[in-house]
């Protein structure tokens, strides 16, 4: 049925797959990005496209979209528009990239919490939208070579991204995971330790946005969305101190953080 699970390119040799989402209201349109993404770098037999002509076929389907490593998303849509997509995406797929493409619409304050990579302009010289697919595809790759952290509930060790990951805490044994929400539905509300210490994981995971907020828990910043008065506040309402002798180096962690995405 179209539009209801369209790849169209890919194949499922090998683990590494890139999953990339087109949603446009114009198939020609769809046609010269996808092209473009396989010009920017990324192997055309390393990536699945899913298209949809509009945002609400695409919230339909979403379901059906285990995982995803990209969209990128109209602003100006007949019935749902970019922004209202874009969140339902964001709360399905909290850390996939996500890049804004429009004609003449301009970014609201909700486009923002969307946490674009991207604002791409249909206007752009080709060679324009080339630069900016080629910054795109190596942000894309980078992302898939993120480290994991393995919890373990029980006897169940589980393989978890940086983006199922809010925040972890030094614990008795090793450390404790806090989940993103949209992971934390799906485990149950477990909660999981690392059998690592928190000074381990930091050390892995410094370089790909988590910092110390406090002796005793490291952050992934991409989860602040304020931070003010000594505190952070997380995207699921969760408040935690900044120590006074952490304050300074984790501002400037944010402060670069912020930078990047946007």
């Amino acid at each position: 049925r179209p539009g209801e699970y369209l790849p169209v390119y890919g194949n499922e040799r090998g683990t590494k797959m890139y999953h990339i989402i087109l949603c446009d209201d114009d198939a020609a349109f769809l046609g010269y990005m996808r092209n473009k993404i396989i010009e920017a770098g990324l192997p055309r037999d390393e990536v699945r496209f899913y298209e949809y002509t509009s945002g609400e076929m695409l919230v339909k389907y979403m379901k059906k979209l285990h995982c995803c490593d990209l969209l990128i998303l109209d602003m100006q849509l007949e019935k749902m528009d970019g922004d209202a997509v874009a969140k339902v995406f964001r709360d399905a797929f909290p850390s996939a990239t996500l890049v804004f493409c429009t004609g003449v619409y301009q970014p609201t304050t909700k486009s923002f919490e969307a946490q674009p990579y991207r604002y791409l302009m249909k206007s752009y010289p080709d060679a324009v939208i080339l630069q900016e697919m080629k910054a795109i595809a190596a942000h894309v790759i980078e992302k898939q070579q993120e480290p994991t952290v393995i919890g373990r509930c029980g006897e169940v060790l589980i393989r978890l991204n940086l983006e199922d990951i809010l925040f972890i805490e030094i614990s008795r044994r090793g450390s404790k995971l806090h989940l993103h929400p949209s992971k934390l539905e799906k485990s149950k509300g477990k909660k999981l330790i690392a059998e690592k210490k928190v000074s381990e994981l930091y050390n892995q995971l410094k370089q790909h946005g988590f910092e110390y907020a406090h002796n005793s828990y490291i952050v992934n910043l991409r989860y602040v969305i304020e931070l003010k008065n000594g505190e952070l506040k997380l995207v699921d309402g969760t408040i935690l101190s900044v120590s006074r002798s952490r304050e300074k180096e984790f501002k400037s962690a944010f402060v670069g953080n912020v930078s990047d995405r946007y």
